[in-house]
Parts: C-alpha cells; structure tokens; sequence
C-alpha cells in the first residue's frame, strides 16, 4: 500500500499547476538536483524534447510544465519510497532554455531571451541593460493570439508597430497602460506592419516602469515581443545654430525647439518660421508662432530676413 500511496501523492501534487512567479520548466531547461549526502544522485539533467529527465536508478521523470519545487517533492517522495530514508532533495533551474521573448528595437542586445522565474516586463529589461540613446518613452509588448498557425514565436516574432500615425501625437509619458487588440481587418490607423489578428498590444510608460508601478511591470508570457520604439523626432532647419534633428518631447513648443537647435541666426526670421507636417498623407506647411505646440515628425524652417 505504502509505494501506491507515494505514487498517488506524487501525482497529485504535479498534477496542481504551478502558482505565482514559479518558472513554468520545458524542454530543453536544465536541473540541478543536489541530494544531501548522496553525490551519485545529484547533478545536472537536461530536460529532453519529452519533457522527462533521466535520473540515476529512477528513470525517465516528468519535468515540462511543472516547477522546480514540484519536481523537487516528486523525487522527494520518489526516493522516500525504498532508495533513501528522509531523502534532503533541492531542485533549481539551472539554465532556463524553453520559454522566450523576442526583445526587439532600441536595445543594446536585441534577440531572443529566455524567460526566468522572474517574468516580469521590469526584470526583462534589467537584464537587458541600459536602452539604447535613442530610445523612446514607452515599451510595447505584442502578444500573439493563444492558438493558430499564423501564431509568433521567439524565433519568429510579432512585428513591432508603426510608430504613430502622420499627424499624430504619441501618448503621454504619464498615461495608463494601454491594451489593443490587432482586429482581423484593421483600418490604416490601427494596422500594425505583418501583425497577427487578436494579437494583443500592450503599451507601457517607461517612466512609471521604471518608477516601480506594479500596475505597469507586466507578466511576460513565452512567444511575446518586446519592442521599444524610437523617440520621436522633430527636425530644425534654415538660419539655426545647429539644424538638425532633435528628440521630440511632450509639449514641445516652437521656442523650444529652435532654442534646442542652437537659437536662430543674426540673419534668420524667428517670427516668419513655418512647419512642414503630414497631414491625411500629404505635406502642409504653415506659418507658426514660437508658443506653438511642435508634433513629431514636423520639420520646422526658419527662413532669412529679408534685409
């Protein structure tokens, strides 16, 4: 009776799912299993293709979907069961290989990365290390639908969206998490290049990220693409110190932007500056004050005086 209740107390307890924060172990994990005093039966086994690991004296032992702890409790009672007496057993990942994100965009390590126990969007990027010096003020994380063939992977990652519409101001730093979801037949304003339908877009402020919102620290889930857009742009030229391009910024005015870029020249015309916006997909320009509001992407021109 005492070995058929082990066996049944050990299928029970793999057969809950793993809860919390706790690593979700697939094929191609590797575990280190150290049992006190016992060298022979500790070491390191890789999760097979199977999903089982091979374990001195017990066999082949079902890893995938499961966590460590339970792994850990089903060879507890494993080798409780006629090898050990009290067996001290310990099970930690020791390389997490199964579950991946594709992390895309303005980073400075860009590829596919494993999850860990760990899988929140903030553990993520500080892993990834500083963003790269043209990163933009929010994170965007595509989700593809749960099920279907044209489903992303990490190997074959949601493409990262348009970066705003012409015209079109991106969100506020300080605004809430947005989530979208990619409709089957999405018009041009919401198409995002190669998406899947039902794909869902999450749109995440860096500042409140990074500022420990834990609204904002979104759980990771394997097949997601990390994408972190490029800032903004507005660009100065004609009679300006330094014309260019500068890095949009919310509320940006005119002032502002021509200070940026140096002030205008002894020879330019502050007050006859125009801009140069898309807009419906055609370029308008307009003359502008300098306590106008500047959108992404305009180019503003300062001309000369005319004497």
């Amino acid at each position: 009776m005492w070995p058929a209740r082990v066996a049944l107390l050990a299928a029970l307890l793999l057969a809950a799912p793993a809860g919390g924060a706790d690593y979700e172990i697939g094929p191609g994990d590797v575990l280190k299993v150290v049992v006190l005093g016992q060298a022979e039966m500790s070491g390191e086994f890789r999760v097979d293709p199977e999903g089982m690991i091979n374990y001195p004296i017990l066999g082949k032992i079902k890893a995938s979907g499961h966590s460590a702890l339970e792994v850990e409790r089903k060879l507890t009672l494993l080798l409780a069961d006629g090898y050990l007496r009290r067996p001290q057993v310990t099970v930690t990942v020791a390389e997490y290989a199964s579950q991946k994100v594709f992390v895309t965009g303005e980073v400075s390590r860009p590829g596919a990365w494993a999850l860990k126990a760990d899988r929140s969007l903030l553990a993520l990027l500080s892993e990834l290390g500083p963003l790269g010096p043209n990163a933009g003020h929010e994170v965007i994380v595509i989700r593809p639908p749960a099920a279907g063939p044209a489903e992303a992977t990490a190997d074959t990652p949601a493409a990262p969206p348009a970066e705003g519409g012409e015209g079109e101001a991106p969100p506020d730093a300080s605004s809430t998490t947005t989530t979208t979801t990619v409709p089957a037949a999405p018009d041009a304003a919401t198409a995002l290049p190669f998406a899947v339908p039902g794909a869902e877009v999450f749109r995440i402020s860096l500042l409140e990220l990074q500022s420990g919102n834990p609204e904002k620290n979104l759980p990771l889930q394997a097949g997601d693409t990390v994408y972190v857009p490029k800032a903004a742009q507005v660009y100065v030229m004609g009679s300006v110190a330094r014309p260019g391009a500068l890095r949009y910024q919310e509320g940006m005015t005119v002032l502002q932007a021509l200070t940026l870029a140096g002030g205008v020249t002894e020879r330019g015309s502050a007050g006859r500056t125009k801009v140069i916006r898309i807009v419906g997909g055609k370029k308008v320009e307009r003359k502008v004050k300098t306590t106008d509001p500047v959108q992404p992407e305009d180019t503003l021109v300062v001309p000369e005086r005319f004497f």
